[in-house]
């Protein structure tokens, strides 16, 4: 009799840690999905943990909005799939950086690097300044020209 209560308690306490796991887990670690950019931006004003796949024609980009920060809301943004283009990001496919935005604000984090941080912002600016060094280096004539015709003013 006493070896039935001891299996009963075992169970009741396995059972007891499985719904505290389960429990901890969708209270600090679920992030639910948006469907639509709509539900993204609803989510993005009020800063509630939220995450949407943006399918746009030059990427597919991720978007986890972490929470507040420092009295601004973080949003994670990750670089899923390059696509074709001219924009050169090819190589920066899994790359993230995050985002601050004033609470209220909703927008594509991206569209923004001024308010991110991160290594695909530090990619991004390397891509951009080896684009306008390139050219500047084939206009380097046409550059010149406009410069001495400044001159003359």
């Amino acid at each position: 009799m006493q070896e039935v209560n001891h299996t009963k308690i075992i169970v009741l306490v396995v059972t007891a840690l499985v719904f505290f796991v389960i429990a901890f887990r969708v209270t600090f670690f679920y992030i639910p999905s948006c469907e639509n950019f709509e539900c993204f931006q609803q989510k993005m004003k009020s800063c509630e943990k939220a995450a949407y796949i943006n399918e746009e024609a030059e990427a597919t980009w991720r978007y986890e909005i972490e929470g507040i920060a420092n009295d601004e809301c973080q949003i994670k943004v990750k670089l899923l799939q390059p696509k074709q283009g001219s924009l050169g990001i090819g190589r920066l496919s899994g790359y993230e950086m995050t985002c601050s935005f004033p609470k209220g604000v909703a927008t594509y984090p991206e569209g923004f690097l001024d308010r991110c941080h991160g290594r695909l912002k530090e990619e991004f600016q390397s891509i951009v300044i080896n684009k306008l060094h390139s050219y500047i280096l084939e206009n380097i004539g046409e550059i010149d020209e406009s410069v001495d015709l400044l001159e003359g003013f």
